[in-house]
């Protein structure tokens, strides 16, 4: 059976671009743009040409979002223990992940859905 082939995998980098795009998205790498061309042995110049390039950002982000979806459940159990010790940003991080918490507008729509009517407050002369 042969393998669905994704855009990633038809995007081809090569040598010292390829190994510049895995270091642009690999968390791990905490230095500056000038310590990464210099361990990819490139100039400033050709650095700074590459990363405008289309298949270099569409592999780059490619890889991040490949890093990034496999921390989603270690981020999932930070944010709960967060949310257990009594962190309120946490808290309502949760909520608003969660659909339960937002601004009015929000919740009106939520309101809507379930089939609440929401009155508009009628002003009168006496305040």
């Amino acid at each position: 059976m042969a393998e669905k082939q994704t855009k990633f995998d038809k995007i081809k980098l090569k040598g010292k671009k390829l190994k510049m795009a895995e270091m642009l998205a690999n968390p791990e790498f905490t230095g500056t743009n000038k310590e990464l061309y210099e361990t990819v042995e490139i100039s400033h110049d050709t650095f700074y040409r590459w990363i405008k390039e289309d298949a270099v950002i569409e592999y780059t982000e490619n890889l991040i979002n490949r890093y990034t979806d496999g921390e989603v459940g270690a981020v999932w159990k930070a944010l709960l223990k967060k949310c257990k010790s009594g962190d309120i940003q946490a808290i309502k991080l949760y909520f608003e992940l969660k659909g339960k918490y937002g601004d009015k507008a929000a919740q009106k729509n939520d309101a809507k859905s379930h089939g609440v009517i929401i009155m508009p407050a009628v002003m009168t002369d006496d305040g």
